[in-house]
């Protein structure tokens, strides 16, 4: 990969990399698009980004790798669930605000101080997921109470 921010872009990747130890026996392709912030091609293990902008975020990263994990089986399947899984896997990946996850305005303007609040509900929602099929119904009640309650830690 030639471009300006490849060099950084790799370093951000490996970091993540380390936190998905799942992909560890396979081969990721990493590659630039145009079409979007990153996307993921299942099928091949590939993941590329749109670096025009800005260096993607490792929230970015890891939401692709997620993706990756989709494909093989290890991550139900969906946006949302991916954003799910992304944020409850590490702290490093709160440097962003989730795509897909339907967050209260009030969540999203205080994302800096609440993510970690928010990463530990989709933990908890994992948690739920093998006997509480609605796991995303009961995590999106949890962020509407933890916006209307001022945003403080959840219990």
């Amino acid at each position: 990969m030639q471009h300006r921010h490849a060099n950084r872009l790799l370093k951000r990747l490996e970091r993540c990399l380390l936190r998905f130890p799942e992909l560890d026996e396979h081969a990721v392709t990493v590659g630039i698009t145009r079409s979007a912030d990153g996307i993921a091609i299942l099928e091949d293990m590939i993941i590329r980004f749109d670096l025009r902008r800005r260096l993607p975020s490792h929230y970015t990263v890891a939401h692709e790798l997620t993706h990756l994990l989709q494909g093989l089986g290890l991550v139900p399947h969906g946006e949302v669930q991916c954003d799910i899984w992304t944020l409850a896997r590490d702290p490093l990946f709160l440097d962003e605000e989730p795509y897909y996850l339907p967050l209260p305005a009030r969540l999203r303007q205080d994302w800096g101080r609440i993510g970690e609040d928010v990463a530990a509900l989709c933990s908890r929602a994992i948690d739920k997921r093998p006997h509480h099929r609605t796991y995303i119904r009961w995590l999106r009640a949890e962020l509407e109470a933890l916006a209307s309650c001022g945003a403080q830690s959840p219990q």
